[in-house]
């Protein structure tokens, strides 16, 4: 239980499902640093640890618990959990589920999911893009059992007072601060453009800085230090601030006045109707996913991809134009909290288990 977007879903999911009417157990694969938040949420979590490549204990245990509780629906978020469900799941009366979230497949999962798409009673994308992307560029044959469900978000975590974050930086109170909430991990997110951007916002704006949020892992640490370095030699880090990872994402979001969003793929954008569910204007790329999150830019300020000059263009016109920012704010909230509360998650997903069994 890494902190991801997958994770941070069902954590919203579980503490929102009502286990009076459903059974619902969660079986993880691995460790990580939200385990601490499940078990205080009091979400029971069933670990199996996979010890080789094809692990016929796992597949073992993991048949064990599905006879057990009586489970009639598996749902998968990764490709190779879905091929160990799949396994452990031959010669019983259960239905497969699997929900497509990486932006890209690596080779290998891509090899694993092919075998699978025939094989999964339901599929479901987490937007329409990205099911676009799943047939013409992976692919995949989406003609069939493929599903489009929007992430939810759990609106009432959102609802917290300001906390110290400004004070705990150093922030003067009256400070204009932008941010963005995204990992180092690989090629999905591209701080970078945010922070060639950074000289030329600085320098027309003596009272703005900017914050990132989100680890840079050991193995991929080549674009974290990128990005750093970068904001070292020109001389930024007095007003850019690299958090890292963090817990308290609610309490960073309520300390912005305008969230960035720049990557380079992605499938829906969790971090973006976070931020717009907190009453912020969002600054976004053009990607599809992002055009579709907004309504095509309705609910956003769009700028091109990888062009720091567009960034600092659309940045620079909502620090200038109050106005647009309240509007731009409230509209998106709005928009986000009509399709993708956690509650209209939960609905989907349970319109299409019912589908499934009956």
């Amino acid at each position: 239980l890494v902190r991801g977007g997958i994770e941070i879903l069902l954590f919203n999911l579980f503490r929102n499902v009502t286990y009076s009417q459903d059974n619902f157990s969660l079986v993880v694969f691995s460790d990580g640093e939200m385990d601490d938040e499940f078990k205080n949420a009091k979400i029971n979590v069933l670990k199996l640890y996979r010890k080789s490549r094809i692990d016929f204990q796992l597949i073992k245990d993991l048949r064990k618990i599905i006879i057990e509780k009586k489970i009639d629906i598996i749902h998968s978020h990764q490709a190779m959990e879905a091929f160990y469900s799949y396994l452990a799941t031959r010669g019983l009366n259960v239905k497969n589920v699997i929900s497509h979230h990486g932006s890209i497949y690596p080779f290998k999962d891509k090899i694993v999911m092919k075998f699978l798409i025939s094989k999964m009673d339901a599929h479901i994308s987490v937007s329409n893009s990205y099911l676009n992307r799943l047939s013409v560029l992976e692919g995949f044959n989406t003609s069939q059992n493929f599903h489009v469900i929007y992430n939810g978000i759990d609106e009432s975590k959102l609802d917290v007072t300001p906390s110290c974050v400004k004070k705990d930086l150093k922030i003067a109170e009256s400070t204009f601060v932008l941010g963005m909430v995204g990992n180092f991990y690989n090629s999905g997110r591209d701080q970078y453009t945010i922070c060639q951007s950074l000289p030329k916002l600085y320098e027309k704006f003596d009272n703005i800085e900017f914050i990132f949020v989100g680890g840079g892992s050991e193995q991929n640490s080549i674009y974290y230090k990128k990005c750093f370095d970068f904001c070292k030699n020109e001389n930024l880090l007095s007003r850019t601030h690299f958090l890292g990872v963090r817990k308290d994402i609610e309490n960073i979001l309520k300390s912005l006045d305008i969230f960035v969003y720049s990557s380079n793929h992605d499938t829906f954008g969790i971090a973006v109707v976070e931020a717009m569910l907190s009453g912020l204007p969002v600054v976004i790329n053009d990607i599809p996913p992002m055009l579709e999150i907004s309504d095509n830019g309705k609910y956003a300020k769009i700028y091109k991809t990888k062009n720091s000059e567009s960034l600092f263009t659309a940045i620079s016109e909502l620090i200038e134009n109050k106005q647009q920012r309240l509007q731009l704010a409230q509209k998106g909230k709005k928009w986000a909290m009509e399709n993708f509360t956690i509650s209209k998650h939960i609905s989907a997903i349970h319109k299409l288990y019912f589908q499934l069994l009956n």
